[in-house]
């Protein structure tokens, strides 16, 4: 990870604004976020509730902190387990598990709904720049599918959400939410885009018919 500090910095500053903060983590691997939330919310008389497909449970032993060893996207498991997510809601919700774009807008549409009105989804590694400075080709390509399929879900709900990119370290983005606890997002559906073919052959185009437009002026 790059910088991650920056990051949480982002999310711990926008946690500061409410009380008794429950916070929702899918990703725990070394517990650096973990340590972190966990930290803030003991001052807090706040909650954070962790899940991981690794068994991350000696992070810590905090009473502040819960942690279930499951599939993030075994919902009604994770529901279940952290009993207060459907009867309080959550105020954050940190994405940092399995980076792949579907995984990511499936959790995003499974979960907004449990965010209490002026909570935040925050999702990390969305921005492909640290990585195409590496030639990292692979991982640059998850990058940037992870924030198109988050820019998918914001379109279908423009009513529900707002939308912040922040290119701090490997970039965050935060959906912002603007209605109530409990109400469900739109289905999210497919937005026309332009074939990459064109987009790769377009300047190469307009280069030739600046140039012709020059010769015969």
């Amino acid at each position: 990870m790059y910088n991650i500090e920056k990051s949480l910095d982002l999310m711990i500053d926008f946690l500061s604004k409410k009380q008794n903060p429950i916070i929702l983590e899918f990703g725990v691997e070394r517990g650096v976020s973990t340590k972190k939330f966990i930290d803030f919310v003991e001052k807090n008389s706040g909650k954070v509730l962790s899940v991981d497909i690794s068994d991350c449970s000696k992070v810590s032993n905090s009473k502040s902190w819960k942690f279930l060893q499951s599939n993030d996207l075994n919902v009604d498991y994770v529901l279940n387990h952290f009993s207060e997510i459907k009867s309080n809601g959550i105020d954050l919700i940190y994405i940092d598990s399995y980076h792949e774009a579907n995984h990511v807008q499936s959790l995003i549409s499974y979960y907004f709904t449990y965010l209490k009105q002026d909570g935040a989804m925050f999702i990390d590694d969305i921005d492909s720049f640290p990585l195409r400075l590496k030639k990292n080709i692979w991982n640059s390509i998850v990058s940037d599918l992870t924030l198109d399929a988050i820019k998918e879900f914001y379109y279908s709900n423009t009513d529900n959400c707002s939308l912040k990119i922040f290119f701090k370290g490997n970039g965050l983005a935060m959906l912002y939410k603007k209605n109530k606890f409990g109400v469900a997002p739109n289905e999210v559906k497919k937005i026309w885009n332009y074939n990459f073919f064109f987009r790769a052959l377009y300047p190469k185009l307009k280069k030739m018919s600046q140039l012709f437009k020059s010769r015969f002026k």
